[in-house]
């Protein structure tokens, strides 16, 4: 039975290299692109390495809610159930950017966009056979936590600060939904994609941020193939069928991230600002 799979930020980075690493006949891809032009042209590239694969464009502007929601309306009238979802969209940027929907865009398409696009998809997830949710996080170190009391940066914004934030959010939502679904036949997991050789934060970085981001991509970063790997193994593993809520890094064993993470209270509190940002509580 073939499988349906759903890729945000496949047009460029990590994303991409998923896409073509999942390119194959026994696979329908749907690739969320932010404009028709970008999307066909990665269809044609697919095509022309892979002649055989099944692929789909959907557009939308991911820091964008109302255009996450028409994606999903596209997606629900064309398809009866979602086998894959990887949520892979990112950004990093030094300057505070506010969507025209009045949020944060870090926090819209790093973490907002996950959720909202996992959440409004879960009952297709429990039409396939095995429902699998990828988000794509980050690395996540001892301090990083998400910053309650100036969630969206209107005191005091900071790009890695933001970035951390809406990366520690992506991991306890995945813990969150997971043990929402246990008793479904969806699982859902989290993944640190390794340092990786793109384009994410170069052109939206300036200064210190720049200099980090540059060093990272000259002297430690990996390649979006050697990233995807690690995404391919938990979209396609038999062997992670039954594994859910958890974060992987490099390896195929989960491994734990920082205590705030696991902090009940904050996930309780993370669950209902998330809610009410997305007006899901409407």
């Amino acid at each position: 039975m073939e499988k349906i799979i759903l890729i945000t930020g496949a047009t460029s980075g990590i994303g991409k290299a998923v896409a073509f690493g999942l390119a194959d006949p026994n696979h329908r891809l749907i690739l969320v692109a932010p404009n028709p032009q970008k999307g066909e042209a990665l269809r044609e590239e697919i095509l022309q390495k892979h002649p055989g694969a099944q692929v789909a464009i959907l557009t939308a502007d991911l820091a964008l809610q109302a255009d996450i929601r028409q994606l999903v309306g596209a997606f629900h009238q064309a398809y009866d159930r979602l086998d894959v979802l990887i949520n892979c969209a990112g950004l990093v940027s030094s300057r505070r950017v506010e969507t025209r929907e009045g949020i944060e865009q870090t926090l819209a398409v790093n973490y907002l966009s996950h959720y909202l696009l996992a959440t409004l998809l879960t009952k297709a997830l429990m039409q396939a056979p095995q429902g699998r949710i990828i988000n794509v996080a980050s690395l996540i170190p001892p301090f990083a936590r998400i910053h309650f009391e100036d969630l969206q940066g209107n005191r005091r914004y900071n790009g890695v600060r933001a970035y951390l934030q809406a990366k520690v959010a992506d991991v306890m939502f995945t813990y969150e939904l997971a043990e929402q679904l246990k008793d479904t036949k969806v699982t859902v997991n989290a993944i640190h994609p390794g340092i990786v050789r793109t384009n994410l934060g170069l052109e939206t970085s300036e200064g210190l941020l720049q200099a980090f981001v540059q060093f990272c991509l000259r002297f430690v970063a990996i390649s979006p193939q050697q990233s995807a790997l690690r995404i391919l193994r938990l979209a396609t593993s038999p062997d992670l069928s039954l594994v859910s809520g958890h974060y992987f890094k490099g390896g195929p064993t989960p491994v734990r991230t920082n205590r705030f993470s696991y902090d009940e209270a904050a996930r309780r509190k993370l669950l209902a600002v998330s809610q009410h940002l997305t007006r899901l509580t409407e």
